[in-house]
């Protein structure tokens, strides 16, 4: 009786696993094998999407910075100039710079900002020449300006508009500039304002000029009765 037992114990372990304890155990793998590729595509995802995000946030940070920078000299508005690009000008000098990085000594230089092709660009010609426009920053989809006007008191802005009707009173920009983040999908922006450093002084200083001759003639009328 033992050996018997014995002789049918060792044939039932020599069958191996029935076809029924085979498809469970071939489940539970596949589900512990998926929720491994889960996590790990998720985290490949997660790093891939941060990753594309910084791009667009160096992307904002790169257009405001030569924007401030440039607009910043700007002496004139350009009157072609709109919501969806900005031409300024200024005198070149010693250590002056286009938006190119090109150092201006003498002349007029021009300063062409404007977005295409998902890029922020610049020319140093209005209008464009061959080889006067480069693209500057990646990841830019678009850029809206409104310009800051004179008001009544000289010197300081009282409204911001799209497209001003006197250009010669403009005296800053607002720009709105947006990137584009793929994975969410969604935009990211920031907004600058940039004073026309020079547009302001040459306005204070023409409102100076007018006071004091308006002071001097308002006395001489007084010694005169």
């Amino acid at each position: 009786m033992g050996i018997c037992g014995v002789s049918r114990s060792a044939r039932r372990g020599g069958r191996g696993f029935t076809l029924v304890e085979l498809l469970v155990a071939l489940l539970i793998s596949a589900v512990l094998l998926g929720g491994v590729l889960s996590i790990s595509l998720g985290g490949q995802q997660f790093f891939r999407a941060r990753e594309k995000m910084g791009r667009a946030q160096e992307a904002l940070w790169r257009s405001a910075e030569v924007l401030k920078r440039t607009l910043s000299m700007a002496e004139s508005v350009h009157p072609e100039s709109g919501a969806d690009r900005i031409i300024i000008r200024y005198a070149g000098g010693e250590g002056v710079r286009n938006c190119l990085g090109a150092v201006v000594t003498s002349g007029r230089v021009v300063n062409h900002f404007y977005v295409q092709r998902n890029a922020l660009y610049c020319s140093t010609a209005y209008p464009a020449e061959p080889g006067s426009a480069r693209r500057l920053v990646e990841g830019v989809v678009r850029m809206t300006v409104w310009y800051g006007v004179e008001g009544r008191q000289q010197g300081q802005v009282e409204r911001y508009l799209g497209a001003p009707d006197d250009w010669d009173r403009v005296l800053s920009a607002r720009i709105q500039v947006q990137a584009f983040d793929p994975p969410a999908p969604q935009r990211m922006e920031a907004t600058l304002t940039v004073a026309m450093r020079p547009r302001i002084f040459a306005r204070l200083e023409a409102t100076g000029r007018s006071d004091g001759s308006g002071g001097e003639g308002g006395d001489a009328r007084a010694q005169e009765r």
